[in-house]
Formats: structure tokens, sequence, C-alpha cells
């Protein structure tokens, strides 16, 4: 099946580590297989090499068998060092400890672009600057936006929004209204429901006994108790909003305790 294409792209800054960062199930792995494609797409496919650290052959990998897995690269394709520069892809880096001296180290030494991707709180935006002392640049891998999910879709438009047909620009509008409702995780696209909502929570949830708010249904003690259609349940009583505004305030502030 074919991936689809993201708007997303490395900056063109030569000399850096780049930094494949985002939320959880975003599509960091995909959006570096797809730059696996272009690269091999482009050149000599022994070019661009991709290391999955998820993987449990790899379980468990120290930082100076990074080194030896490079050596061996260029032991099997000798010719390739040196004239051209490599794409060394990297996934879930994070799972080797010290991993940022190994790739600081090719970047000065060898002729290669290293791309690294990860989720944990260490690949940040911030913790990479400062894990990889001014020598990286991150790219953010978000979920689709609008037209990332009609191309998902195969509805991408073709030309400007003033050259649409009526019936172009109504399933334009169509699609927004379910694109707020179901929202841009790729993985998530055509499930129904009930679905989506457990993956979601899943994904976002940082704890099994964490109940985020997406998992929480009324009981009927809970529905008892209303504040102008409005349920809070894990607010004292004594707390609970009197207005409408106020009750909008509590919900985007307020949640149930992890």
């Amino acid at each position: 099946m074919a991936l689809t294409r993201r708007d997303a792209r490395l900056p063109a800054v030569p000399g850096k580590v780049h930094a494949v960062i985002g939320m959880r199930r975003a599509g960091k792995t995909t959006f570096l297989r797809q730059l696996l494609d272009e690269r091999r797409a482009t050149g000599p496919v022994e070019r661009a090499v991709y290391l999955s650290f998820d993987d449990d052959r790899l379980a468990r990998l120290e930082l100076e068998q990074l080194g030896f897995l490079l050596e061996e690269y260029y032991r099997r394709f000798p010719a390739l060092r040196g004239p051209d520069r490599m794409s060394f892809l990297l996934d879930e880096i994070q799972l080797v400890p010290g991993w940022e001296r190994f790739v600081r180290r090719v970047l000065d030494s060898e002729k290669v672009e290293p791309v690294v991707s990860g989720s944990s709180a260490r690949m940040l935006s911030r913790e990479v600057h400062t894990s990889l002392r001014g020598r990286g640049m991150a790219t953010v891998i978000r979920p689709f936006n609008f037209r990332e999910f009609l191309r998902h879709r195969g509805e991408e438009p073709t030309h400007e929004p003033l050259r649409w047909t009526p019936a172009e620009r109504s399933l334009v509008e169509k699609r927004f209204r379910e694109y707020l409702v179901a929202g841009g995780f790729p993985e998530t696209q055509g499930l129904p429901p009930t679905l989506r909502i457990e993956l979601l929570c899943s994904a976002i949830s940082r704890t099994p006994s964490c109940s985020p708010p997406c998992r929480w249904r009324p009981t009927p003690s809970a529905s008892a108790t209303r504040t102008r259609g409005r349920s809070f349940p894990w607010i004292p009583a004594s707390s609970r909003p009197s207005t409408r505004a106020a009750a909008r305030t509590w919900v985007t502030r307020s949640r149930p305790p992890c």
C-alpha cells in the first residue's frame, strides 16, 4: 500500500544532525521510510541505510556497537566511503545510551547525513539541541493537516479554491467537518468512533493507571450532579462552576486525577 506523502521536509542545512521528533503514532517511522525511498530513488540504494532500534534483533545494543555497524557497512561497500554523502536513518535511537556522541563523531569524521528519530522525552526539540551541542536540527512530525487528510483519501484538490466547482467545494467542506471530528492521526483514519477513541487514549496515556478524560463515562451518581448540562465528577461540589463561561474554563483546565 502506498504511503501518504507528508508535507514535512528536512531543512537543507549541511553539517547538522536531523532529528525527526513528535508524539507517538504521528508517523515518524513512516516519514523515515519515505525519506529512505526518496534517497534510494536519486542514487544507489546502498547509499541510504535504515535501522530501527525497536527491532528485537538490535535490542540492548551498546554505544560502541554503533561504530561496528558503520564500519561493517563500509566493509561491504568500500567504494562508497568518501566520494559522496550517504544517509544513515536511525529510528528509536534513544534506546541506545550515549547515541549523541556517536552521531557527533560520525558527522565530524565521515561523509554521512545522520537522521535520528524517537518518541521519548529526551527527543524533545530543546533536548536535541542540548544533547547535540547545537549540531541538531529538529523536524516535527504532527498528525495529518487537512491537506494531508485529503491526500490520504485521494481527494487532494489539484487547483486553487477559486477554481473549484460547487461540487468540489461542497466535498471539501464535508471532509473538513469529518476532519474536525476524526482528527489527523494516520492510523485512526477510517475507524469507527469507539475504536478511534480507544486507540488515541492508548497513544496519549502515559501510564496504564492513568484515566484520560476521553475514557470517562458518566455514572448514575455523576449524572445526578450537573451544572448547566456539564458533569464534573472529579471536582468537589463546592468548587463546581456556576456559569456557562466558568464551565468552559473548568472543562479545559480540569481533568480526572492520574
